[in-house]
């Protein structure tokens, strides 16, 4: 049980604190594309690409920190969670080249997959085996986004929370910042109930 919390925390911790600076990181990145004169097409698959890199790199650091003490290496977590992030954003980027639309439905479950796929080969390292791994992102991620992300950050452009960081301390980003903490503690719980049953029941000695 401790173990549990202290996953679903950190992974929702990570995000909520490393996700709006790389959005701003983004964001300056993104107006320089757009003064490059990149085709819309092509700046869709960058876009989808760098949100992958922010969804393994915040989500990665947040988990690799519960991981300390449980598993060697945890470190191990961190870029593998950055390369399935970043290479399901790439994905998704080539089917906005061709459908915007299916894109967009397929961005709700890819991170997961591609991130499950990927934190399956370390969790290999540790574990007998990783029953359920792939299956519990997936699960996680579609619900988060379809029953959280989706529905409120639809008022939550990236406008506002830059706006929010550039003013500083205050009670509406810590309200934002809340809203992004229960997104994520949702993929949190879920992938960490998995992980509490794997460690009980396989782990390697």
């Amino acid at each position: 049980m401790v173990f549990l919390v202290r996953w679903t925390v950190a992974t929702a911790m990570g995000f909520t604190l490393v996700s709006p600076f790389i959005m701003a990181g983004m964001f300056i990145m993104g107006f320089g594309m757009v003064d490059s004169g990149l085709p819309g097409n092509l700046y869709d698959k960058i876009v989808f690409t760098l949100i992958g890199l922010i969804f393994g790199i915040s989500i990665g650091f947040g988990q690799t920190l519960a991981l300390i003490g449980q598993v060697k290496k945890p470190i191990l977590w961190l870029p593998i969670s950055i390369f399935g992030g970043t290479l399901g954003g790439f994905i998704v980027g080539l089917v906005s080249l061709k459908s915007l639309g299916l894109a967009f439905i397929l961005s709700v479950a890819m991170p997961g997959i591609f991130l499950g796929i990927a934190q399956k080969f370390v969790l290999m390292k540790f574990l007998k085996k990783a029953t359920g791994w792939i299956i519990a992102n997936i699960i996680s991620w579609a619900l988060a986004q379809v029953l959280l992300i989706i529905p409120i950050f639809g008022n939550m452009d990236l406008y506002r929370i830059l706006n929010r960081i550039e003013d500083g301390l205050s009670f509406d980003l810590f309200i934002d910042l809340i809203i992004i903490f229960a997104s994520v503690a949702v993929i949190g719980l879920i992938t960490g109930i998995n992980l509490t049953w794997l460690l009980k029941n396989f782990k390697k000695e």
